[in-house]
């Protein structure tokens, strides 16, 4: 153990020194209780059309994690580093956030996900809003589910978001920029993904994209996989969802699935890391809208079976 601490301290070391060596890398670091995946891909996606940029990859989101990748995969020429902060105690964002020292911190919707770890949501709001600590802040957006005094390096989001239309053929939603209602759609199942964009086009406002690019660059964005993606295989729409758990993305899955003219089928363990009455709310979404139900695992087997017609699973 003491070995694996020395290292690691090491291995920081190293990739210290080498962000520290790329002079024009600009650090953008996120962290959510939900949607940082979604929102470090959808960043991504968006500002490649105009600069290098690089992400961590899959759900990379602890300090040993993007250590590894800082060594191992950044490229030295990158422009933008775009990294995702996770956590599983008080204390996790900070290391991650004064080791990377990001530019524009992140905090994306926040909520009571993994509520067994931190016992509070105020706890949990307290660790995201450990991102903010980082010393070389230009300009930070927080989610306005977040708390936060007013300064003129923090900007909540989203402003003013309409949603005008939501189905399985995408989203479209107007957001207020700079004082003016601002169109937008996206090939993007889940009207949630409106408040993740609006976080990806004010980032990239920020970083000298236009609106004009932007709103191109949107229509062509991919989902990430196995949240909301959208795949039609053998005469069968199919919305994988499987990587998804908290509530209100479940419940707009459900929502989406409800508008499908034909058999609906859902195949779930509930939500695994969260409340009784949150599972609860989702078990009479389901029984709502779908015609069978296949639960899967143990964890939320009864409390589903409980608030879903028996014939149903």
């Amino acid at each position: 153990y003491i070995l694996e601490k020395i290292f690691f301290i090491s291995f920081k070391h190293k990739a210290k020194h080498k962000l520290q060596s790329m002079k024009d890398l600009k650090i953008i670091a996120i962290t959510a209780s939900f949607g940082k995946t979604s929102i470090k891909n959808y960043m991504f996606q968006v500002l490649d059309k105009k600069f290098n940029v690089y992400k961590t990859p899959r759900s990379v989101n602890t300090l040993a994690g993007i250590v590894l990748d800082v060594n191992r995969d950044l490229p030295t020429n990158t422009q933008i580093y775009i990294a995702e902060a996770g956590a599983r105690e008080r204390g996790d964002i900070e290391d991650i956030t004064l080791f990377l020292e990001p530019h524009y911190p992140v905090i994306g919707s926040v909520g009571e996900q993994h509520i067994e770890y931190f016992k509070t949501l105020d706890n949990i709001i307290h660790t995201k809003m450990e991102i903010l600590k980082t010393p070389r802040m230009v300009k930070g957006f927080v989610h306005d589910t977040v708390p936060i005094l007013k300064y003129d390096t923090i900007e909540q989001f989203p402003k003013n978001l309409n949603i005008t239309m939501s189905n399985l053929d995408g989203i479209w939603f107007d957001l207020e920029i700079n004082g003016k209602q601002e169109h937008f759609n996206a090939p993007l199942l889940g009207s949630f993904n409106a408040i993740n964009l609006s976080a990806v086009i004010l980032v990239a406002l920020e970083l000298g994209m236009s609106i004009e690019e932007i709103k191109i660059a949107l229509t062509k964005i991919v989902p990430v996989e196995h949240r909301l993606q959208l795949i039609k295989a053998g005469g069968k729409v199919i919305v994988d969802d499987s990587f998804n758990g908290n509530l209100e993305g479940m419940l707009e899955a459900v929502n989406i699935c409800s508008t499908y003219e034909g058999r609906k089928v859902i195949i779930t363990p509930g939500l695994v890391e969260s409340t009784d009455e949150a599972n609860i709310q989702l078990a009479k979404a389901i029984e709502k809208n779908f015609d069978f139900v296949i639960i899967t695992g143990s964890l939320n087997a009864k409390i589903l079976s409980d608030n879903i017609n028996t014939d149903k699973i």
